[in-house]
């Protein structure tokens, strides 16, 4: 690896790569060190990934039939998983087969995924947001009086979101990422990235909004207190952007006005 890609092995890597190496295919073998240099962020075995692996992969995506910009996010979130995190899918790879379509498998599965996950809500996060937090007696009283209203407003908000906030909301709740992974991500300048998410939040509140004042015959005060018991739940901290840089109020000032 140091001498095709010119990167260094941690011990730890070196050690696992050895133990990995007798059950590789001879054939596969390159595969196998680019895969790990990849780990190793070589910026040549990562442009070459991207060549060899990831850019075919999206061609057979679209031409299996899946919208080039579902594609656009499965890319963007294979990425994430064949790359980052505390189990990087690319560890998983042993040689058996080419990586090209190890890749595509990926691929692939991310794009299923993300079109299941456009059509359907997620109920977990939805119970999450609901969740008790800290003892409020108001939020308890707000909670017991309001919950099955605010479960179906924040399940009518998230299916009328656009595509990509909810792809956006999703990077932030399913994938964990901040603003300023979703920045490295997409190599925009951390301002957008913080932009994009917060627009997200702001679009998925006021969706909530609306559908609480469809709901009920309440004013805005009485809103914005059936909305505290999403504000101060552990899971909107995921989605609050806000809070990755600059201080503000639990709704923020996006949120008002519709």
């Amino acid at each position: 690896i140091r001498e095709r890609w010119a990167v260094e092995l941690t011990p730890e890597a070196r050690a696992e790569l050895q133990q990995l190496a007798p059950a590789v295919d001879a054939a596969h073998r390159d595969d196998v060190l680019l895969a790990w240099a990849c780990l190793a962020r070589s910026d040549t075995a990562l442009a070459a990934l991207d060549a060899t692996a990831i850019t075919p992969a999206a061609h057979h995506a679209r031409a299996s039939g899946f919208a080039p910009p579902l594609v656009d996010d499965a890319l963007q979130l294979a990425r994430i998983r064949l790359l980052l995190g505390d189990a990087p899918a690319l560890r998983t790879y042993r040689g058996r087969g080419p990586l090209h379509a190890f890749v595509r498998t990926v691929v692939l599965r991310t794009a299923i995924e993300l079109q299941r996950r456009d059509r359907e809500t997620p109920d977990e996060h939805i119970e999450d947001v609901l969740a008790a937090t800290n003892a409020d007696p108001e939020l308890d009283y707000m909670r017991q009086q309001y919950a099955p209203v605010l479960r179906e407003a924040l399940r009518t908000a998230w299916l009328a979101l656009a595509p990509h906030d909810r792809f956006m909301l999703g990077l932030q709740l399913h994938e964990r990422l901040d603003v300023d992974a979703i920045a490295k991500l997409y190599q925009i300048h951390r301002a957008t990235a913080y932009r994009r998410a917060s627009s997200a939040r702001a679009a998925l509140i006021a969706g909530t909004r609306d559908a609480i004042r469809n709901q009920l015959d309440v004013g805005d005060t009485t809103v914005d207190s059936i909305l505290r018991i999403v504000t101060t739940s552990v899971a909107w901290s995921a989605l609050d952007a806000e809070r990755s840089g600059q201080e503000a109020g639990p709704l923020g000032s996006v949120t008002r006005g519709r």
